[in-house]
């Protein structure tokens, strides 16, 4: 039989759970109790407006509506302390300090602070710690999203900016200013061109042409008939050099197209700005009439004036007799070719027509790149086009020797068929051939590379020119757009941060408040029950010690 010792010794287990419901039938606590703690509330938020919040920081942290036991009582020794003379003649705390000393003593009737420390403990156990550490397991998942979208960004932005310095560098572009600088590029085409040439008439390529021609006329030429003519367009290109000269056609169409819109609009711009130097004022107008002599024109009307019939003397022929009339005039006698001459209107006309014909003389002469000659034909795709079918046939044709002449097992043929060809034929060798495939090679990468095609198309066609700067300009853009995301990734990295400070004090807080609730009943109960140890158990030591070792 165990002694009374042991059995004061015996532990009492509650679980937190159903802690309020263990007080309640052990009637440690009454039944209302959450009525009387309600009432209590009521008269804390009354209180708490007067409350001296000046003589501690503490104060000036606490929000009426979370004050409970332990907060009021951490208030009543506050005041203790800071206004010890504030007793009546009975002893008794009179002002702040006893009506807190009053509330502290409701919560302590009846143990009423037990059934509140229990209802808080399994609120804070049960919802409130959960749903704070569900908050900042998920700003932590955010902010690991946003570390790893920002090195996604960081290397979309390194590629974005490799393939932007790329295409720049094929067209020998800095990139600061693309659609100035594509136009300046544009000058080292006629250097291109003239390498071209230069390939195309170096000794290599005319031995190759030689044999090739040489080849034809020998093997595919009928008896009686004229050779066929091969490699027409490779042989005019040396004979007849092109101009490299540059011209940018879409720079003549914009002028065209400037030049035809500003003689449409001109015509009545021009008319209008005319001063005829016309006014309404008839005082002003000369009618060629005057009141003096004028000299005889020779046109038989002798001179003329204006006089007063009453003037005219008795015996003048022109004395015209009352009742006469006026005599007739035949209309169809009278000359009606009056002509209105405007000299400074054709004056204006000239000096425009000869300024346009100046402008249009220094814009044709600033178009062109280069040199002043006509635009190069290497900028015919067609003319390029036949420049390369003559170059690939010659290519093809000692490729095809090549393989020939090194073919062991037709060796033997080939020395028999040399021994009985033209001199001119026996002299190409394979080492002889092998430069030439290089040198045709080297022309026909010249004029097929994708920097002079671009150049070309450039000089040919603005929309080309405006579709080239607009994928550039796009490719640029994607840097500077990806780059801004970045900025927009660090400000919500700054906002998920700034949430997880505020979330933080707030669990930490509901955690030591659990711990003194739970440490308060355990040693409350401990006392109630004659020192008897007390452990309230469940997930709330669990809840406690992760707490800890966060």
């Amino acid at each position: 039989m165990q002694s009374q010792d042991d059995v004061r010794n015996l532990p009492i287990d509650i679980t937190f759970s159903r802690l309020g419901e263990w007080l309640v039938d052990r009637k440690r606590i009454p039944a209302d109790w959450r009525k009387k703690v309600a009432a209590i509330k009521v008269k804390i938020s009354k209180e708490f407006s007067s409350l001296p919040k000046d003589i501690d920081p503490y104060l000036q942290t606490l929000d009426p509506e979370v004050i409970g036991y332990l907060e009021a009582k951490k208030i009543y020794e506050i005041l203790l302390k800071t206004t010890p003379e504030s007793r009546n003649i009975f002893g008794r705390l009179s002002g702040a300090s006893g009506v807190w000393e009053a509330i502290v003593r409701a919560f302590e009737k009846d143990h009423i602070f037990l059934g509140e420390a229990a209802q808080i403990i399994i609120q804070n156990v049960n919802y409130e710690i959960p749903y704070l550490k569900k908050q900042v397991q998920k700003v932590q998942q955010q902010m690991a999203e946003l570390d790893r979208k920002e090195a996604d960004i960081k290397r979309s932005v390194a590629l974005s900016a490799t393939k932007y310095e790329e295409a720049c560098r094929e067209l020998g572009l800095q990139g600061n200013n693309v659609r100035r600088e594509v136009l300046e590029t544009a000058n080292s085409l006629p250097i291109t061109f003239a390498k071209i040439l230069e390939v195309i008439n170096i000794d290599s390529v005319s031995g190759a042409m030689e044999y090739y021609s040489a080849y034809v006329k020998d093997i595919h030429t009928e008896k009686d008939k004229p050779p066929r003519v091969v490699l027409e367009y490779l042989k005019d290109i040396r004979e007849n050099p092109p101009s490299l000269s540059v011209l940018g056609a879409f720079e003549a169409l914009d002028a065209d197209n400037k030049q035809s819109s500003e003689n449409t609009n001109g015509t009545d711009l021009a008319a209008d700005s005319i001063d005829w130097d016309i006014t309404l004022d008839t005082a002003e107008i000369d009618w060629d009439v005057s009141m003096v002599d004028e000299v005889d024109g020779g046109n038989d009307l002798g001179s003329y004036e204006i006089v007063n019939a009453s003037d005219i003397p008795e015996n003048s022929p022109f004395k015209v007799e009352e009742g006469q009339g006026h005599p007739e005039v035949d209309v169809s006698e009278i000359s009606w070719d009056v002509s209105v001459e405007t000299p400074q209107v054709e004056e204006i006309v000239d000096s425009a027509l000869l300024e346009s014909g100046q402008d249009n003389q220094i814009q044709s002469t600033t178009q062109v790149l280069g040199s002043g000659e006509e635009r190069s034909q290497l900028l015919e795709t067609e003319y390029r086009n036949k420049i390369l079918d003559d170059l690939y046939e010659v290519k093809a044709f000692l490729n095809q020797r090549l393989i020939e002449l090194r073919n062991e097992d037709t060796l033997s043929l080939q020395h028999h068929v040399q021994a009985v060809a033209p001199l001119v034929l026996q002299q190409y060798s394979p080492e002889i051939i092998e430069p030439m495939v290089v040198d045709i090679s080297m022309a026909i990468s010249l004029l097929t590379n994708k920097k002079t095609r671009d150049l070309v198309m450039i000089l040919n066609s603005k929309r080309f020119l405006d579709r080239l700067v607009s994928e550039l300009e796009e490719k640029k853009h994607r840097e500077v757009k990806l780059r801004e995301s970045l900025k927009d990734v660090g400000r919500r990295r700054m906002e998920l941060q700034n949430s997880l400070s505020s979330i933080w004090p707030k669990q930490e807080a509901a955690l030591v408040k659990t711990r003194a609730l739970k440490d308060l009943c355990e040693t409350s109960l401990s006392s109630i029950f004659d020192g008897r140890p007390v452990n309230i158990r469940g997930e709330i030591n669990t809840l406690l010690n992760a707490g800890v070792s966060a």
